[in-house]
């Protein structure tokens, strides 16, 4: 008896989830059912409206900059004088035109006022029909790519990994079958195949970012869910997050992706969550680096993933090739391959190549990098254009590209006129400029290793890579061998001007005069002569120590330097010539003499100036120097073990 009643219990209880299942079911196609109906009364009441009222016309236009951004809704659209009428509507337009998401025909009918801003709007949300989500692995040593699940297993990353990035494609609608690059619901993933049985409680609650969380009779969005404290704070910022960095926030009724641009407008999300969703204090960091197993925010994987042209999915690349790694030594970066035939190429290659068009051209170039342009003055009171790239550091001057023919007039009027994109201005002056490393060059700048940026000497000092002592000294080398260097561009300026720049700041302006004064000459008041550094301290004109240092970083960068002229002249020429005295440069051929003032930027251990010229690489983007950099508590080892270990 007591068998039969436990049996009919359970028969009981898998009757009721059963019944949960079928009611909540119901209801769903009951709420879509009703959504549709509004839909129409809507579209029908719109155009009834339409037939009644003329459209407005619309007599001026918006130019925005293509400043590029991870975080949409975390930076405003920098716009020029020209704004359009209807306030309202601005925002969202300035985001189509920044991000090129319509053809020039749309924008000139919205100039026309043949389409009205809300139609213009509708354009901006995409369905999901195509993954944007990392979908897989590729293993650079064979150049084919694996699924998570597979690279998990055969020791490339940890499962728990696998499982983070699996949880993102199924709360972005990106549960893609990896050959095809066609996406699926978690259900018919399980079908197929494409994922364990396992897994699937996990997906499928994730899934509920795509699809809503059913509550009291409605459909809630993610951000919904967490104001109605059914779906964790913290959980639901990290799939926010991952939806922003994917193409936009999903509004489960349209199942389409909002960008975060009118999210907010559209109750998908508020400002104050969008704005913390970068915030490490507020929502730390939720996922994994396959590579290193340091913590990141989804985006910055993804801006280290491969696009792949066999199925038009996102692969993390994984391998000792490190072949999304930006570096100074090489301008070449691989962003795309086509897995089926093992081809790696560049975004630009790509594009000029026609395996990608525009759209997709233009989404990834927002991922590699933030051109944005601004207009400088100089000292003279020239104006110049400046393109730059926040994200490496790189710095173009159209006016001088122009000069220089490495860009056309009529392509920088394509440029004014939106038909190329900041991007490819970029990428046309790039591959015909021919940079010439600078064999007579000092340290130009630093490298931040973990950022994969160029940075200035004094940058470098105010983000905590080298101590000030340090940055004095290298300062001190620049300014008496042609000027302080601008990384950026490869630019050599006074101190007047690297100033205005922020190159240097008020305090080390004073501290470099004497340093600036040594290449230019020492003026001696008695004779009227222009003296050399070495014959000013003789005279006492010039400060022993100071000027010792001086010959010593210009004879290890190439050789001293004639006040007169500015040229390099050899040792020997230099003391027949009196521009050194004999005791100095002796001195100074002797390596016992070479101090270890300066404290390495990477390492933190104490160098000598002939040390920091021997550990520095020449930069690709300028032909100049630059030494690496770290900061010692964001930077750890990094070894393949770890993750064999957390698999086990």
């Amino acid at each position: 008896m007591e068998q039969q009643l436990d049996k009919c219990k359970i028969m009981l209880e898998e009757l009721k989830s059963k019944l949960e299942l079928q009611k909540e079911a119901y209801e769903k196609q009951l709420w879509l059912m009703q959504t549709e109906m509004e839909k129409k009364l809507t579209l029908l009441q719109s155009e009834i409206t339409r037939e009644g009222k003329p459209s407005s016309g619309i007599h001026e236009t918006v130019r925005t900059s293509d400043k590029s951004t991870a975080d949409f809704g975390a930076k405003k659209v920098e716009s020029t004088s020209q704004k359009l009428p209807e306030v309202k509507w601005s925002s969202n337009i300035q985001y189509l035109i920044k991000y090129k998401l319509v053809d020039q025909e749309i924008l000139r009918k919205l100039e026309m006022g043949l389409i009205t801003p809300a139609q213009m709007e509708a354009l901006l949300v995409q369905p999901i029909d195509k993954p944007t989500a990392i979908t897989g692995v590729y293993v650079e040593s064979s150049k084919k790519k694996i699924s998570f699940l597979e690279a998990a297993e055969k020791g490339f990353l940890a499962k728990t990994y696998a499982l983070e990035f699996l949880e993102a494609q199924a709360a972005t609608g990106s549960l893609a079958d990896l050959a095809t690059g066609k996406i699926h619901s978690v259900a018919e993933a399980l079908e197929m195949g494409i994922i364990y049985t396992g897994l699937k409680d996990k997906l499928m609650e994730a899934e509920k970012a795509v699809s809503g969380y059913m509550h009291k009779g409605k459909m809630l969005s993610v951000f919904q869910a967490m104001e109605e404290r059914i779906l964790d704070r913290c959980k639901g910022k990290k799939i926010l997050e991952v939806q922003v960095a994917t193409g936009g926030l999903i509004n489960p009724e349209t199942r389409a992706r909002v960008p975060a641009c009118i999210a907010v407008e559209h109750g998908l999300v508020s400002k104050e969550i969008l704005q913390s969703l970068y915030d490490p204090v507020s929502n730390p960091r939720g996922f994994h680096n396959p590579d290193s197993g340091h913590k990141a925010y989804y985006s910055e994987v993804l801006k280290t993933c491969l696009y792949d042209l066999d199925g038009g999915v996102f692969l993390f690349p994984f391998g000792e090739r490190h072949l999304t790694s930006t570096s100074p030594l090489s301008p070449h970066k691989v962003s795309v391959v086509n897995s089926s035939c093992g081809s790696e190429m560049s975004t630009y290659e790509a594009f000029k190549g026609k395996h990608i068009d525009k759209k997709t051209y233009l989404s990834l170039s927002m991922l590699e990098s933030e051109w944005q342009e601004k207009s400088i003055t100089d000292s003279s009171g020239s104006l110049y254009h400046i393109i730059t790239d926040d994200r490496s550091g790189r710095q173009i001057c159209l006016e001088s590209a122009l000069s220089q023919r490495f860009l056309e007039a009529s392509e920088l009027e394509s440029y004014r006129s939106g038909a190329l994109s900041i991007y490819e201005i970029a990428e046309i002056i790039f591959s015909r400029m021919v940079v010439v490393e600078d064999v007579n060059s000092t340290i130009a700048g630093l490298w931040d290793v973990t950022q994969k940026k160029r940075l200035s000497i004094l940058q470098g000092f105010q983000q905590g890579l080298t101590d000030r002592p340090t940055a004095l000294r290298l300062l001190e080398s620049q300014a008496c061998t042609g000027g302080i260097c601008d990384p950026s561009s490869g630019e050599k300026l006074t101190l007047c001007d690297a100033l205005k720049r922020g190159l240097v700041d008020e305090g080390l302006n004073q501290q470099l005069q004497p340093f600036e004064q040594a290449y230019n000459g020492i003026f001696d008041p008695l004779t009227g002569k222009t003296l050399t550094v070495s014959q000013a301290a003789q005279e006492n004109l010039f400060p022993k120590d100071a000027a010792f240092r001086c010959i010593e970083f210009q004879l290890l960068t190439g050789g001293p330097i004639d006040p007169v002229t500015h040229d390099r002249v050899s040792p020997e020429e230099a003391i027949q010539s009196g521009l050194v005295d004999k005791v100095t440069a002796s001195s100074l051929k002797d390596e016992k003499h070479h101090t270890k003032a300066l404290t390495c930027p990477k390492t933190k251990r104490r160098i000598t100036f002939k040390e920091a010229l021997e550990r520095s690489m020449f930069d690709c983007h300028t032909g100049l120097r630059l030494l690496e950099a770290t900061k010692i508590h964001g930077f750890g080892p990094k070894s393949t073990f770890h993750y064999v270990w957390a698999y086990k």
